[in-house]
């Protein structure tokens, strides 16, 4: 009888990987991705070294160690950046929108031979991720061009023309290879987490530059904000509404107004947005139409802002007035509350939901009997959320002639009447903070 054979438990299978485990490499890559822009005038060089740089990246991570994915990558990046900069030289006005669409594309042709090569190596992926990212590596250059001019990485208009300069290239190099490779990682890591921070990073960056912020500017214009600053203290509570009349406290009418707006516009907010939150939910909606149709309206209701309800219902209604900004949360709670509540149906058990249409009920009398018990705890919590941000939004409604303590409060700013914002500002503060623990109270008695 032959003796079974012992496991060989000195075999361990490989550790999954972890996004952390590409930071270093990402990091690396995209500081030698700054030194190849400096070659960006020759563009087969350029494409070619580019090329280069992502077969190294992918060799340090293993993705591939092939010679022919090499070649693939440093032919594809030769050709793809040529393209790019023949696309520049070609055009005979500014880099416009329309120009700058046709570099990328050429870019664009690199990140497909990037995806190839992910392909090849990726056993069970679809060749869709291919496209993906050709769209990518052309995507980040694309938004550098669509920034340039605004990032000072064109010169100035000479005869007609932009003077392409090092810095462009130096971007490009850095925008498009950073987001098409980790683009590339997160599919064949299956870590999508390695693209979100490497294309977060890139447009965080890009943007800071185009709207010029800066932390020195902040620093240097410390001394007029503490100037400012001395201005708002000590806060004044009490003051004439107009020369000659007493001192008073200003602000209760206006703060139970504000009250009154929130209220008034969770209330009517949350009814209306109950059933479109069933409806706009598939366990409960009684067909495909209806789901559409409802959620297309929650989805255009929360993409328009609050401020923009406020500046239409106060044109309608008349400015000042507490009705325009009631209206306008009203919107805003519905946005809010339909979009919470439509998520938390979503989830909910469907056993009682066909349980009930099994007994013979209406999609109506399911929802009421067998969908609404199982969120009615979420849908109180949600309510009082809602009112909490009324209370919040409300007051900068006022600064559009919604009503509210928001109006007083942009009267007082008019008036450069600092240390009365500041009383104003305290009182909207402490009313916030005592709704909030108030409403957080009663959230943990229901849910």
């Amino acid at each position: 009888m032959t003796a079974l054979a012992e496991p060989n438990l000195a075999v361990r299978p490989p550790e999954p990987r972890r996004s952390r485990d590409f930071v270093g490499p990402i990091v690396g890559f995209g500081i030698l991705l700054g030194f190849a822009g400096l070659a960006g005038p020759a563009g087969p060089i350029w494409g070619a070294v580019i090329g280069a740089l992502v077969f190294g990246l992918f060799w340090w991570i293993q993705l591939t160690r092939s010679v022919a994915d090499a070649v693939i990558l440093v032919v594809g990046g030769a050709v793809g950046y040529s393209l790019f900069n023949l696309a520049l030289a070609a055009r005979d006005t500014g880099v416009t929108i329309g120009v700058g669409a046709q570099a990328a594309l050429g870019v664009g042709v690199f990140g497909l031979a990037a995806g190839l090569v992910m392909y090849r190596n990726s056993p069970g992926l679809t060749p869709v991720p291919i496209l993906l990212s050709g769209a990518a590596y052309g995507g980040g250059a694309y938004v550098v061009l669509l920034t340039a001019v605004a990032l000072g990485l064109l010169d100035k208009i000479r005869d007609g023309e932009q003077e392409l300069t090092i810095a462009l290239f130096v971007a490009v190099s850095i925008a498009s290879g950073v987001i098409g490779a980790t683009a590339n990682i997160s599919f064949w890591s299956k870590l999508p987490s390695s693209f979100a921070v490497g294309f977060s990073f890139i447009i965080s960056v890009l943007a800071w530059n185009e709207i010029g912020f800066s932390i020195a500017e902040v620093f240097t214009q410390m001394t007029r904000i503490t100037e400012l600053l001395a201005d708002f203290w000590p806060p004044d509570f009490v003051w004439s509404k107009s020369p000659g009349q007493p001192q008073t406290f200003n602000m209760g009418k206006a703060l139970l107004e504000t009250f009154q707006i929130a209220i008034m516009g969770a209330t009517v907010g949350c009814a209306v947005a109950a059933p479109l939150a069933f409806y706009a939910s598939r366990p409960t909606s009684p067909n495909s139409t209806v789901y559409w149709l409802s959620k297309s309206f929650l989805n255009v209701i929360r993409t328009i802002p609050d401020l923009f309800w406020a500046v239409l219902f106060a044109t309608a209604v008349g400015f000042g007035k507490p009705f325009a900004g009631a209206l306008a949360m009203v919107m805003f709670s519905i946005a809010i509350m339909g979009k919470l509540l439509s998520e938390t149906v979503d989830a909910i058990d469907l056993g009682p939901l066909e349980a009930s249409k099994a007994a013979g009920a209406t999609n109506n009398q399911t929802i009421m009997k067998a969908a609404f018990p199982q969120i009615a705890p979420n849908f109180v919590a949600y309510a009082l959320y809602v009112f909490e941000l009324n209370i919040r939004a409300s007051v900068v409604l006022g600064f559009v002639g919604a009503g509210g303590i928001g109006r007083l409060l942009d009267e007082r700013r008019q008036f450069f009447q600092w240390d009365q914002v500041m009383a104003i500002v305290i009182v909207i503060f402490v009313s916030v903070i005592v709704i909030e623990v108030i409403s957080i109270l009663i959230r943990r008695k229901i849910v």
